[in-house]
């Protein structure tokens, strides 16, 4: 801590100086001053915890100079010395804030204790300030500790004494009272957006909740399942009245629509309760079967208790689709098939089970099916990304439709994979060529060439050996390159005409890529 002396008399200041060890008394730095303008430039360098200070000195007094250390929002505890008893002065001391006041000429032991009483002073605010830092630390920890535990006791996992004493904290929903659960399934991003970290997500959808649910006195927390790849949101009265599954649907719409509107992030939920918070496991996982059942990942608020066992499905035109294989025409069978997905997700027709029988009836027409290329049907999956669609083609329709599209380019006939594949590298190459003043998000590119974002990008990575997001940066890369050397635009208009509205992030991007950045390349151009 720092000690600071400031009096216009010499003699004064060297006194106090080595009146006593101020080191012993905590001080690792003791200053004097003989004026307010010494003293301001001292108090610069570093605040003082304790200044002794005269009150009346030449050019600006002590009163003067504790008002601009305020005014610096500075909380040095002052301790007045003055010959003077005039009670304006001890009034605007006050005033001002300062710590005491003591007549001269005093014995310098009553001014040692002076500042005695001012350290203890400064150590109790500091002890308190700690405090209340480890109180806000632990309130931002406590968040995440209920996340945890609630997550844990939805997988099964939860430890009875951590429950027993979260719950009697108040901290997580009574496990013998009546409870809902919601399950919050994100969707799309918006805008080709990118994706959220998932505990960012947790946290945005948290503190919406809190202002969604506040009006009807509801505990809500919502908590990331990364397994799912899901959000918990649970929701119980703090009043011990049951909650209207009507009422609840209406904040989810509402919650619903505030994702869409400021996190632009489409989502489903799908409500089940009331039920005691004890069964919270039971009711998870009815709430993952809900979800199951949207293969046409639709968003919206889904309350009722989830579908019953579905008429067996079987594709009308699997005989029409049939016959396109044999003549050479898998990519119409492919438009097909996904015409026919998207009608039947439109009308509300394609659930879990409905998925499952049109793959079912189109895995068993794609092995059977004579004509062109089937003598390689059966090698078709044996990579791992060929393999990962075939198990994941019942899952969603989005899955379902990246399998026809694989499948379609497996098949002889039209022509060959490989030439379509470098049909459709060839198409984005040309399509990032005349786009290089946009962003270029990885669902853009895949919607130009028709393709699944996913299969596109491993399709170009095995092609060109860079990733879709690669490609991009190299190419806008070298058109900047290319300007800052052959023209004097300036550095910033150069970002701005390969996409970048951020000039940081466009400086890393090439300073990345070259080594040195887009200055040092216009510096180095003869």
């Amino acid at each position: 801590m720092k000690l600071l002396i400031v009096d216009d008399q010499r003699s004064v200041v060297q006194g106090l100086l080595h009146c006593t060890d101020w080191a012993a008394l905590g001080f690792d730095q003791v200053e004097g001053a003989l004026n307010a303008i010494d003293a301001r430039a001292s108090l610069q360098r570093r605040e003082a915890e304790v200044m002794l200070c005269d009150i009346e000195m030449p050019v600006e007094s002590g009163l003067d100079l504790l008002k601009w250390m305020r005014g610096e929002g500075m909380r040095t505890r002052c301790i007045f010395l003055t010959a003077y008893a005039k009670f304006q002065y001890a009034q605007e001391a006050v005033r001002l804030g300062g710590f005491d006041y003591i007549m001269q000429p005093a014995p310098y032991a009553q001014v040692i204790e002076a500042v005695e009483k001012a350290l203890r002073e400064v150590r109790a605010e500091r002890a308190s300030q700690e405090l209340a830092g480890r109180g806000a630390l632990f309130d931002e920890q406590k968040k995440a500790l209920v996340w945890g535990l609630l997550r844990d006791f939805l997988m099964g996992a939860a430890a009875e004494g951590n429950l027993a004493a979260f719950e009697e904290l108040g901290l997580i929903p009574l496990r013998g009272q009546a409870a809902w659960l919601a399950l919050m399934q994100p969707l799309r991003w918006q805008d080709g957006r990118a994706p959220w970290d998932p505990a960012v997500l947790g946290l945005a959808v948290d503190n919406i909740c809190g202002e969604v649910f506040a009006p009807l006195e509801v505990f809500s927390a919502a908590v990331v399942m990364p397994q799912e790849q899901t959000l918990a949101i649970v929701l119980q009265s703090r009043e011990g009245e049951a909650l209207e599954r009507d009422l609840l649907a209406r904040q989810l719409t509402y919650l619903q629509s505030a994702c869409s509107q400021y996190l632009h992030l489409s989502a489903a939920f799908y409500l089940t309760g009331p039920e005691p918070f004890a069964k919270a496991g039971q009711m998870w996982q009815a709430l993952l079967e809900k979800k199951s059942e949207n293969v046409a990942l639709k968003s919206g608020v889904y309350t009722g208790p989830g579908g019953g066992r579905a008429e067996p499905f079987h594709i009308p035109q699997i005989a029409g689709w049939r016959r396109l294989l044999q003549e050479g025409y898998p990519l119409a069978m492919e438009q097909e098939a996904c015409q026919l997905l998207d009608q039947l997700a439109a009308n509300n027709r394609l659930d879990r089970t409905t998925l499952r029988y049109f793959y079912q009836d189109f895995m068993r027409m794609l092995f059977t099916a004579p004509g062109p290329g089937q003598e390689g049907v059966r090698d078709m999956f044996r990579e791992p990304d060929a393999l990962e669609l075939y198990r994941n083609g019942m899952k969603t329709v989005d899955d379902m439709k990246a399998l026809i599209h694989y499948a379609a380019l497996g098949r002889e006939g039209s022509p060959s994979p490989d030439s379509q594949d470098q049909d459709a590298v060839a198409l984005i190459c040309r399509y990032v060529a005349g786009h290089l003043q946009d962003e270029l998000r990885r669902e853009e590119l895949a919607e130009a060439a028709h393709l699944n974002p996913d299969y596109l990008n491993r399709l170009f990575k095995k092609e060109m050996g860079l990733t879709l997001k690669e490609y991009v940066i190299r190419q806008k890369m070298e058109e900047a390159r290319s300007l800052l050397r052959t023209t004097a635009l300036p550095v910033s208009l150069i970002a701005a005409k390969v996409g970048y509205s951020n000039f940081a992030h466009f400086s890393a991007s090439y300073k990345k890529l070259y080594g040195r950045s887009p200055q040092e390349e216009r510096q180095n151009t003869p």
